[in-house]
């Protein structure tokens, strides 16, 4: 049965508030043939909320352009846009993309909360050891620190964490966003903004004279950009920046690309941190389940087994009101952490091969992302199955 609102604005009002309500990151907007789709992202995952008549399409991408302070005529070519909402006293940034498709143009609002992105470093759920190294990482003097992992997988908040831990008296923290999704006080914060010519690399060659002890480079897109951030490390600076990467080798590798020498890449670059974000089992309706078929987990889970007592018991959600019958509610993230010591850093000088360093790395007993996932399995807090979806762990 297609909705047919009567009041169009009053409806998007509590299509916004539903989606806040539903802890939801975006809200798509989708044209088809005959209707008019509205979609929540929740916990990662879309999720149907409401079907339209196709006829109310052109009026809601209207008043959502002119909200967004787009232009309204403008529908062959994409457009981002936003605006803000307040809701029971918080104040949500609205982020809007538009896309031409076949059937009209598509609309995607991702939902920012101002006041629920700042989350202490403890509770973003790294494990103890891990704790303890990021520590260590995030208190050097100089160099670069890198955050990897795709889309949507909590690579901002966890930047945002840093930073607010760092965040003293006696530091100059300045930052390169784009866009800022969270306001910070006792911190310069700068947006980026190509229309003018304000871009990263033109943003980093001058806010290295502005005396900072600590910058956060949104991205590191290019080779220019690359190059900036490394010769500010060499000058003193801590660099934290988010690289698209999936693992350390194709990292060094992709530096090597951008023509910066093994040596430079050994002195500069301090560590890792790749970072996905897991479902929680839901807590009102949480059981265990008997432990059955193990054999049938793929390799990384039977090594992980074979160094541990293997668990009686898992959990999993059984489904209910509370989490939408998902068996899931919220989400956390799960973390591998690399740490250049001088066996790595030498390795690269040396130009050793791919595997090599790899190698080096897992002799290290570095947690990967599915040793973690996987302590978050037996302690109950996450599934098998969501750690199968998330990392691509497959289950022979």
């Amino acid at each position: 049965m297609l909705n047919q609102p009567q009041d169009v604005n009053s409806w998007f009002e509590n299509t916004i508030i539903s989606s806040i309500e539903k802890r939801a990151s975006d809200i798509h907007f989708e044209p088809e043939r005959d209707s008019f789709n509205v979609r929540f992202r929740i916990d990662g995952l879309l999720q149907q909320f409401e079907t339209l008549n196709k006829y109310l399409q052109d009026n809601i991408i209207s008043m959502i352009k002119v909200m967004s302070d787009m232009n309204i005529t403008e529908r062959r070519l994409p457009q981002d846009g936003h605006f803000e909402f307040n809701y029971m006293k918080r104040n949500y940034s609205i982020r809007v993309s538009t896309f031409p498709t076949l059937y009209g143009e598509t609309v995607v609002l991702r939902i920012l909360n101002r006041e629920g992105i700042l989350i202490e470093l403890e509770r973003l759920g790294f494990l103890p050891d891990q704790l303890e190294l990021v520590d260590k990482l995030i208190t050097s003097s100089s160099g670069m620190i890198l955050t990897t992992g795709p889309t949507g997988s909590g690579k901002t908040n966890l930047l945002y964490s840093i930073i607010h831990a760092l965040n003293k008296p006696d530091k100059n923290i300045m930052t390169l966003e784009d866009p800022i999704e969270y306001q910070m006080a006792n911190i310069r914060q700068t947006q980026i903004n190509e229309s003018v010519g304000l871009s990263y690399l033109k943003a980093m060659r001058s806010v290295i004279r502005q005396d900072p002890d600590i910058v956060m480079l949104g991205e590191i897109r290019d080779v220019d950009t690359a190059q900036m951030a490394v010769l500010a490390t060499l000058t003193g600076i801590l660099i934290f920046s988010t690289f698209h990467t999936f693992d350390i080798p194709a990292l060094i590798t992709r530096f090597l690309e951008f023509g910066i020498s093994n040596s430079i890449i050994a002195q500069t670059i301090k560590g890792v941190i790749s970072t996905r974000l897991v479902r929680i089992i839901c807590d009102s309706c949480k059981e265990p389940y008997g432990v059955t078929g193990l054999e049938k987990l793929d390799i990384y889970f039977r090594d992980l087994l074979s160094r541990r007592t293997t668990p009686t018991n898992l959990q999993k959600g059984r489904g209910c009101e509370r989490c939408n019958n998902t068996g899931y509610l919220g989400r956390t993230g799960v973390f591998e952490i690399v740490y250049f010591d001088e066996e790595v850093k030498v390795s690269i000088i040396e130009h050793k091969p791919p595997s090599y360093i790899s190698e080096i790395i897992r002799r290290k007993k570095t947690k990967s992302l599915i040793d973690a996932a996987m302590e978050k399995v037996f302690q109950g807090v996450t599934t098998i199955e969501e750690t199968t979806r998330v990392l691509g762990v497959q289950i022979s």
